[in-house]
């Protein structure tokens, strides 16, 4: 809803008390060509293609810090869309060192299917090599920071359940 933190105090004003702004990524990018938002009116649903647009993580802790809001506030990280995955983790690690001091909790996006290629880090071996790397800055940062903040995974709604028990072991 949120993708670079621009609505905090807005939200917080309609009385949200935890709001997780994202998803963001190192370096700006514009998303998916537009139109991008399509309407399902006889479902009641609505399907977006959005892909990651934000001005970048930088922007987002910029207005993270200038909020007035002291309620919960998660940061959902993701990787660039010309990112490979072979160097996502350049890209998850460059956004965590970043929000780590600002979120109160940070939500790594592997869910996407707008990012080629993003859903491939949902993969048992390609997961634990992500989370592993993040979980030895978690506790890097949690050092420096003198506070541990959680991390969380988003993953996919449309995973088996073979898939799900893959992702939970």
């Amino acid at each position: 809803l949120d993708k670079n933190g621009d609505h905090i105090d807005a939200l917080a004003a309609l009385g949200f008390g935890h709001i997780e702004i994202g998803t963001t990524t190192p370096k700006a990018q514009p998303g998916n060509a537009k139109p991008r938002l399509f309407r399902l009116a006889g479902h009641g649903a609505i399907i977006n293609r959005f892909g990651f647009n934000n001005r970048g993580v930088d922007a987002l802790v910029g207005n993270v810090e200038r909020t007035r809001f002291r309620g919960i506030i998660g940061i959902n990280i993701g990787k660039n869309k010309d990112t490979p995955n072979d160097d996502a983790m350049d890209d998850y690690l460059h956004c965590l060192e970043r929000v780590y001091p600002c979120a109160s909790y940070v939500t790594v996006n592997i869910s996407s299917p707008n990012t080629p290629g993003l859903r491939d880090l949902q993969g048992a071996d390609a997961l634990h090599a992500l989370l592993a790397e993040l979980r030895l800055a978690q506790e890097r940062l949690a050092g420096i920071h003198r506070v541990r903040k959680p991390l969380l995974v988003k993953i996919a709604p449309d995973l088996s359940e073979a898939e799900l028990d893959a992702l939970a072991r």
